[in-house]
């Protein structure tokens, strides 16, 4: 049986789970909001609407909504829900910039944050590369295994799936877009090729579940109902292709800002050390000439070759 567009609002669902996570994040951003606003940090309302809309939105709609209530007789339900949980979930939840917001919101408190975040495990665990090969192996094995057919009948596993989905979605996307998450050497651009080797990544499992010749992991009677099961796996597959690929573009594009600000930022502490080292020897080159105002010419702004001593005696005299 093919998905109804119409139940993704229509067909509601009580998942313990996405429930409780929804309400958690909500009630949870809100409050480090009004935190952090206390102490005059100012959140922007695009981050704000990403966070709640995309983030916690998607969440309730993947978990709660028509793909949760359909995805026990409907592959490409199934199917897009686990892309959802996996991708925008996580994207929305990070483009929130929730440590940023936590570590205003703590004030005082953000130490005990940072010993958790820059441990040695959360480390290797939330390192992108990393982060992002767990996600895509983890999200192909639903399909190529019987794991799909056993949470449809097991409700604690159902909602274990969700977690495990959302979670290595957030491992891999929170680092990506936060630079306390990362280690030092993986700068923005590296965080760029690896948001790009992601995209390559995340269009795996859409793309053997679409071209499989053959029905994958083990069978469900409700999937097998339907007029051409195999045809309704290759729609399940393109839609989680689609969904990943319109999910890792904007991602991509995130790292790139992020880059291009970092190159920003840097360039103008660079600027701003070598005019104070200007403006350090001017003064020394005055005060050595018994002058109070700095000299006409000071000497970093004269050409390399008037002052490199290699050259001193080739200098004409005037």
């Amino acid at each position: 049986m093919s998905f109804p567009v119409a139940d993704l609002l229509t067909r509601w669902v009580v998942s313990p789970f996405g429930t409780a996570l929804a309400v958690a994040l909500a009630v949870g951003y809100a409050i480090a909001l009004r935190a952090g606003r206390s102490r005059g940090h100012r959140v922007g309302v695009l981050r704000t609407l990403a966070f709640l809309g995309l983030g916690v939105g998607s969440l309730v709609l993947a978990t709660d909504g028509g793909l949760a209530a359909d995805r026990g007789h409907s592959f490409v339900a199934a199917a897009a829900q686990s892309a959802v949980l996996a991708a925008i979930t996580p994207v929305g939840l990070a483009l929130g910039d929730p440590v940023g917001v936590a570590r205003r919101a703590l004030g005082g408190g953000v130490q005990r944050l940072d010993r958790v975040l820059s441990g040695r495990v959360a480390r290797v665990v939330m390192f992108p590369l990393l982060a992002s090969v767990v996600a895509t192996a983890v999200h192909l094995l639903l399909f190529v295994t019987p794991w799909l057919a056993d949470s449809l009948r097991d409700g604690w596993l159902r909602e274990a799936t969700y977690a495990v989905l959302l979670g290595t979605g957030v491992l891999f996307t929170l680092p990506l877009l936060a630079d306390e998450l990362v280690p030092e050497w993986c700068t923005a651009g590296v965080r760029v090729l690896i948001g790009f080797a992601d995209g390559l990544f995340d269009a795996v499992p859409g793309v053997v579940v679409m071209a499989s010749p053959a029905l994958l992991g083990a069978p469900v009677a409700a999937y097998l109902a339907a007029p051409d099961p195999l045809w309704q796996q290759r729609l399940g597959g393109g839609a989680m292709f689609g969904i990943a690929e319109a999910v890792g573009l904007p991602l991509l594009a995130a790292t790139v800002l992020a880059w291009v600000r970092a190159d920003a930022k840097e360039a103008a502490a660079v600027d701003a050390r070598l005019d104070a080292e200007r403006a350090e020897r001017t003064a020394e080159v005055a005060e050595t000439a018994g002058r109070e105002t700095p000299v006409a010419e000071p000497l970093l702004d004269r050409p390399w070759w008037e002052t490199d001593p290699r050259f001193a005696h080739r200098r004409p005299h005037p």
